[in-house]
């Protein structure tokens, strides 16, 4: 197998998990990208790490990144053994945002950049951003960040992205419990994606995980959450949000 480099990129600031192509960080904003060379048993497994602009955003030698000031800077990974296996993502560091500078109203709750409280009767995108108070721009993706409708419903894994000027400056998951497929709905599809996660047939991503924990304690959703959704749909237990 031919050597080649994995990098996975996340920001606690923003909140988001980036791809290895494009990248928005906030000014102060640290980065940490995790790098390894495939396969496994390849002889040099050092990585060095450098930034086109150091002066926008610095990186170090383990691949932590620090936003300096506004500007762009394409951070370079590459093996040590061959320069030319590599890969680069390019950084635009942009404009701290102050929480001050956004509200939630009820029944919204924001814990870091997750958002529950969404209530299931009312959750369409135009329902959810008349509770957002801003001057900046807001713009409500699917998981496949394309951009929803006015109509369309919001639930688990929706994304809720804080602009201005087109830059990204801050990017918030959704999180519908009882949600387990994204669709804005709490119904048998559900019971159906979790009963097969707990068999083990079709393992869900950690956002949907979280939203099948019913009983928020922490833990892995399991069949006493596949209950209280099911009781939740039967209208004998509403699940709270």
């Amino acid at each position: 197998m031919k050597n080649q480099i994995e990098i996975e990129v996340y920001s606690r600031a923003t909140g988001m998990t980036i791809n290895q192509t494009d990248a928005y960080m906030q000014v102060g904003d640290v980065l940490q990208i995790h790098a390894s060379i495939e396969p496994e048993d390849a002889d040099n497994q050092n990585i060095k790490y450098s930034s086109s602009q150091p002066d926008i955003a610095s990186i170090d030698t383990t691949g932590k990144v620090i936003a300096k000031q506004e500007g762009k800077a394409t951070i370079r990974v590459a093996s040590e053994e061959n320069n030319q296996i590599y890969k680069e993502c390019s950084i635009t560091v942009v404009r701290k945002i102050e929480d001050s500078e956004i509200h939630f109203e009820s029944p919204l709750k924001v814990n870091l950049f997750e958002i529950t409280g969404i209530d299931e009767e009312h959750n369409t995108v135009r329902e959810i951003k008349e509770k957002i108070v801003t001057n900046l721009e807001v713009v409500i993706v699917n998981k496949s960040n394309q951009i929803m409708q006015e109509t369309d419903l919001v639930g688990t894994g929706t994304k809720i992205q804080i602009k201005e000027n087109g830059n990204l400056l801050r990017e918030y998951k959704i999180i519908l419990y009882g949600d387990a497929n994204g669709d804005g709905k709490i119904n048998s599809v559900d019971l159906l994606v979790l009963q097969r996660h707990i068999l083990e047939i079709e393992r869900m991503e950690e956002i949907y995980q979280k939203a099948c924990n019913i009983r928020k304690d922490g833990k892995k959703p399991s069949s006493v959450d596949l209950l209280l959704i099911q009781r939740h749909i039967l209208k004998l237990q509403q699940i709270e949000q």
